[in-house]
Parts: structure tokens; sequence; C-alpha cells
């Protein structure tokens, strides 16, 4: 059995639109900054960037960044909201980036030489 009638036309499906150019207003987004060592907050407040060394080289945080978390180098580049850059240098750290924040804490481990330990001799031991 044929039918003669025509099958219903449907509306075309709506285009992807087009890529825009770069919104200007997230050029002026922040991300936080915390950085602290083992007694006190160093730095605590929003910044348009972070450069810091790891083992494969120098990189930048900005806002948005992926979570990770990476042993850093010295020096600390704070790139701040109003376009000038603090450095703040360190012994050792430890950089974590989790939901637009950035977490630092650095000089955690202490510079101190480390003491051999005492092996009693002969000389030391009385009876």
């Amino acid at each position: 059995m044929t039918n003669d009638q025509p099958l219903p036309t449907h509306a075309p499906l709506p285009q992807a639109a087009p890529p825009q150019s770069p919104d200007p207003a997230i050029a002026d987004e922040k991300i936080h900054l915390r950085i602290r060592n083992r007694t006190q907050i160093i730095f605590n407040d929003d910044v348009k960037s972070v450069t810091s060394r790891n083992d494969t080289g120098l990189f930048d945080i900005l806002p948005e960044h992926a979570n990770f978390i990476s042993l850093i180098s010295s020096p600390l580049i704070i790139g701040k909201l109003d376009g000038k850059k603090q450095e703040i240098p360190f012994n050792n750290g430890i950089i974590k980036v989790k939901d637009n924040a950035i977490f630092c804490y650095i000089d955690l481990i202490s510079q101190a030489p480390v003491k051999p330990p005492i092996v009693p001799t002969a000389a030391t031991i009385k009876k």
C-alpha cells in the first residue's frame, strides 16, 4: 500500500553559534592566592597571576587554571591586580591550585643543618 501524501517537513536544526572573540571582561578576572610558611600567612589576596618553576620549567597560573599540585622552586612571582609584580624568595615549596584558588606552602622543611646521631663510644660509656 502506498501513500501519495508528502512527508511532513521539519524545521531546520539550529546552527551552532559562531565562535566569539574573547570577552574583555575575562582579562580582568582574578584568582585567590594564599601563601604561608610554618608560622604565618605571608600573602592572602586576589591576584591576576602567579609565576613559578617546577621540574619541567617555568609556568604561569591564571584565573580558571586547571586543578593541580606541584613541588616548586624559588622565586614565586605574583602579578597583582594593580599591575605590579611582587617576588617572594623561598628555599622549598609546594603549590596547589583548586577551584580557582592557589595555595602555596613555602619553607616547610627546616634548612637547619642536620646533626649526626650520637654514637656511643668506649670513651662515652661509663662503667
